[in-house]
């Protein structure tokens, strides 16, 4: 649901206060305007009752905090990964004319096109193909290289050391390595935490109406008790929608390739 607001630093909080203020509603509705509690009105919960189901909250919210965390962790070191491994490809390609003839065009084009379109339109969320074209370009002008690797180096010619080729084979196995994590991390980010939001919603809902029943003798002190907590929620859910993204939103990583090619 987060991604269907414009890409703007603050959609996340107003969809948290949205949704808290939705399921506040509704708990509302549910303890006072049906019967299904009315017997509470002489028969009162016990208000530490109040925190059974927070309790389940605050630890489901913790969880899902440490996993986005983890994640934008991971995002950043993809990330370096995928820098080190394009500067370590373009350093090896400048050792000589030839080689750089073999692997700087695909490397400007990996470039432009991870730019451009894995990070500017798809913000990593989904592949390119284009660029699994381009990776494989270069996968074979690395075996090209390699099978044409000798013990002398030859200015201006393929010829190069077996050393220098399995390196340049290297780089890109880590090149995609990389890429592989940060698409990996972007899908999850889009759609992978769905599940996880749907039970913490649920449990949400929960709470309120909790909040509710245990103060049903008393509208007033009820509505006090589940704005209170709605407010709590949202500040809670905005923190965690805020960085779930690693990507875009409040403060994304941003690639800086344009130098390396």
């Amino acid at each position: 649901m987060l991604y269907f607001f414009p890409n703007f630093g603050l959609g996340p909080v107003i969809l948290a206060l949205i949704v808290s203020a939705a399921l506040g509603l509704a708990a509302y509705l549910i303890v006072f305007k049906t019967r299904l509690f009315d017997h509470l009105i002489n028969k009162p919960l016990v208000g530490p009752y109040v925190g059974v189901p927070i309790t389940v909250l605050a630890l489901l919210l913790a969880f899902m905090a440490s996993s986005v965390w983890q994640n934008t962790s991971a995002a950043a070191a993809a990330l370096q990964n995928e820098a080190t491994a394009l500067s370590r490809l373009g350093i090896i390609a400048a050792t000589s004319p030839a080689l750089a003839s073999e692997l700087k065009g695909e490397l400007s084009s990996y470039i432009q096109l991870v730019e451009q379109g894995e990070w500017g339109r798809e913000y990593n969320m989904r592949r390119v193909p284009e660029i699994d074209q381009t990776l494989s370009n270069l996968y074979r002008r690395a075996w090209t290289i390699d099978a044409g690797a000798c013990t002398v180096r030859e200015p201006g010619s393929l010829c190069t050391t077996k050393a220098m080729a399995a390196e340049i084979l290297t780089e890109i196995k880590q090149l995609e390595a990389a890429r592989e994590q940060r698409l990996s991390i972007g899908s999850q980010s889009n759609l992978g935490y769905a599940r996880k939001w749907a039970f913490i919603y649920l449990l949400t809902l929960v709470s309120n109406v909790t909040l509710g029943a245990v103060h049903r003798a008393n509208r007033h002190t009820a509505i006090t008790a589940i704005v209170l907590w709605c407010l709590c929620t949202a500040l809670v859910f905005s923190m965690i929608k805020l960085h779930i993204h690693p990507y875009k939103g409040f403060n994304p990583l941003t690639p800086d390739f344009t130098s390396l090619g």
